[in-house]
């Protein structure tokens, strides 16, 4: 059994990725601007998105791009917790299982959300952005996660989505566990050691917290 689960946050515990998706192109298309591909969007995920920040701040100058990303702040909390994940988060607290969150996201930006779903109640650590030098695909977040909730990682599960998290989880030593959404199904995951993909509540229980009692 694992002593501890580390999750990402956009995509993993709410799908916020299809979100800002579409109040990108809702922005865009409000400056009279061509939307953005599924396919540039995809490739963007689960880091620093430079490509996808240098090109709105292009297209729309630094104001109006960063109206882009305070109506996604502002308005995740509508976004229901994703199921597998509820779930799970349950479950951990239920038997005293420490959860992080390691996300590339600037922390101050996912707390509003974070505070009016409540995740408080389950999540005992946050390592954001701005606690690390590097995002994802660099380890840093992981391993700034693990040693805040003072395991190792061989003894850590990370839930994550996107290929550049589950790389990162992957090379700071953590069991990962790749649950997709509609934006990363079709990413290539074909270089990640998972151990298990888009897992529901009950295989992930199964699997990886109740084998041992068998």
């Amino acid at each position: 059994m694992y002593k501890a689960v580390v999750f990402d946050f956009d995509g993993t515990i709410i799908d916020t990725e299809k979100h800002l998706f579409e109040i990108i192109n809702k922005h865009l298309t409000h400056h009279q601007l061509a939307p953005i591909s599924l396919e540039f969007y995809r490739s963007h995920i689960g880091g620093h998105a430079r490509g996808l920040h240098n090109y709105l701040e292009e297209a729309l100058g630094l104001e109006n791009k960063q109206n882009i990303y305070d109506e996604h702040n502002n308005t995740s909390h509508e976004l229901d917790i994703i199921d597998t994940v509820y779930t799970l988060m349950k479950y951990l607290k239920q038997h005293h299982i420490p959860m992080a969150i390691a996300t590339s996201s600037y922390r101050e930006e996912i707390l509003p959300t974070f505070n009016a779903l409540r995740l408080d109640e389950f999540i005992d650590v946050i390592v954001g952005r701005e606690d690390v030098e590097a995002v994802k695909p660099n380890p840093e977040l992981y391993l700034t996660a693990v040693q805040r909730l003072n395991y190792s990682p061989a003894h850590c599960l990370a839930i994550e989505d996107s290929v550049n998290g589950a790389t990162a989880a992957m090379n700071a030593g953590l069991d990962v566990i790749v649950n997709t959404n509609e934006m990363t199904v079709e990413q290539d995951f074909s270089n990640i050691s998972y151990i298990g993909r888009d897992m529901s509540f009950n295989e992930i229980i199964t699997c990886f917290f109740e084998k041992d009692k068998e």
